[in-house]
């Protein structure tokens, strides 16, 4: 198988470590108001430490990330984001009856079927980049020689499949997707249609009966393994499009036909499904090559930028080694904060809703959640409490950005009280993330056990270019008010 600092100027100097300066709180508000005590100018204070970052891509081997049938499947060619490279997203499905012995229009005789078209119809969900930018999709039957399984598990970054012959082309514009479409018996928005191959048609409606194809499902399998369905990136294209297989009704093969039946003739439509039995998979491709985000790959100097993309994609790391040099204090508030950098690409390609920050347990050799700070709850609100979703600010220049504050208040105090160890930290943008967890986490507390954390709602779909602790205007930092013991 998936999703965004501070001590004494003297003592800073003292270990040789730069600190911004010591000082009364003036930022109250900004901080969290009523867990934050009234500001004496003697009792309370503030302070910000630098964070380290650095830029790292998953892997297949830290990264298995797969898809759910209940989600949008992306289609589509970004050919230009000149953060983050291009991407290429391919649908591989099977479309089959929804019962066997299959028989259209109930007619056991071929002779009286007479075929007229044959549709690929996909339930459109949403757009992501340029809609304004043509592209071309293409549609091919799978090779008999592929092996197409309900029960595999097949990760988004592997294509896995060869095309067999190509059965339909279209060109078009990601903005007419929720136009209203008028077909026989089928009017509604939200469709691409793809007309297919008559040939190809004409052997589904009379090529096949059931003592063959249609007498089961195993035996449909053999004779039609699906379609994988592509654009074309040489074409052009700037937009990833998601599409629902069993969530849309949308999704389907349409079959139009002719039927004599006692002695009369009828035109008609049949429907191959996304079924229970029905396999899939969505190859998501990043080419990063040439990009900002692949240039921030490697080296030992932490980065100025940190450039997190949704799966298949990146992720930080993130060091505060000042922490573990801190003198025990009281921590009223400890937000890890984080901004966008600006650049106009970012109107076409939005930051993702979400950003998860976990860390890395040396002494268990895995990723948890943050102890103390992170409890899930059902409704939202422990995410939310946590600081994941961020708010939408300017910044100094007017621009519209996003910032993160994550709220890791009493993991610092506990790291002060030497009851919990520093921890490197993790940031990413992935559609959910397999952490551990202990069942007491408010406390520390309890057996741990695996969970997978909801981060975006969509897969693939989200990137963002953060200052890193480096950065000249928008530093990555680690903001506590605390008081003195």
């Amino acid at each position: 198988m998936q999703k965004k600092i501070v001590t004494s100027l003297s003592f800073l100097i003292l270990i040789s470590i730069v600190f911004i300066s010591c000082k009364k709180i003036n930022e109250s508000t900004a901080l969290g108001g009523d867990i934050i005590p009234g500001v004496d100018g003697i009792n309370t204070f503030d302070t910000t430490i630098t964070v380290e970052a650095y830029n790292n891509l998953f892997t297949a081997t830290n990264d298995s990330f797969g898809i759910s049938r209940m989600d949008g499947h992306l289609l589509g060619s970004i050919s230009n984001d000149p953060l983050f490279g291009k991407t290429n997203a391919k649908i591989f499905l099977e479309l089959k009856p929804n019962y066997y012995k299959w028989k259209f229009s109930e007619i056991l005789n071929p002779d009286s079927l007479h075929f007229d078209s044959c549709v690929l119809v996909l339930g459109w969900q949403g757009t992501y980049g340029d809609t304004t930018v043509q592209q071309r999709v293409k549609v091919f039957e799978l090779a008999q020689t592929n092996t197409f399984r309900t029960d595999s598990f097949y990760q988004v970054r592997q294509q896995y499949f060869t095309n067999g012959g190509l059965l339909g082309t279209k060109n078009f514009y990601p903005y007419e997707l929720n136009d209203s479409v008028k077909a026989f018996k089928d009017t509604t928005i939200n469709q691409l249609r793809i007309k297919l191959d008559n040939t190809f048609g004409r052997r589904l409606l009379t090529g096949y009966d059931t003592l063959t194809a249609y007498a089961s499902d195993s035996a449909f399998k053999t004779y039609f393994k699906g379609f994988a369905i592509e654009t074309d990136a040489a074409f052009g294209g700037n937009a990833l499009m998601s599409f629902g297989l069993a969530t849309s009704p949308n999704t389907k093969l349409a079959i139009y036909y002719r039927y004599t039946k006692n002695g009369k003739q009828d035109t008609t439509v049949s429907y191959f499904s996304y079924t229970g039995f029905s396999a899939h998979h969505n190859f998501i491709d990043r080419n990063f090559t040439g990009s900002p985000i692949m240039a921030s790959q490697g080296g030992t100097t932490p980065d100025d930028h940190l450039y997190l993309i949704n799966a298949p994609g990146s992720y930080g790391i993130l060091k505060i080694p000042a922490l573990k040099n801190l003198t025990n204090r009281i921590i009223h508030r400890a937000d890890l904060t984080m901004e966008q950098i600006y650049d106009v690409s970012d109107k076409t390609f939005i930051a993702p809703q979400a950003l998860y920050l976990d860390v890395f347990d040396s002494i268990r050799n895995k990723y948890k959640v943050v102890p103390y700070d992170f409890v899930p709850d059902n409704t939202g609100m422990g995410q939310q409490l946590f600081g994941m979703f961020g708010k939408n600010m300017v910044d100094a220049s007017g621009n519209p950005i996003r910032q993160w504050k994550f709220n890791i208040t009493r993991y610092v105090q506990n790291i002060l009280t030497k009851k919990e160890p520093l921890h490197t930290f993790r940031l990413q943008a992935h559609q959910f993330v397999q952490n551990e967890i202990r069942l007491e986490n408010a406390y520390n507390s309890g057996a741990f056990v695996t969970e997978f954390i909801p981060v975006n709602s969509s897969l693939g779909v989200g990137r963002v270019r953060l200052g890193g602790g480096n950065h000249s205007s928008q530093k990555m930092r680690l903001r506590i008010v605390y008081s003195k013991l």
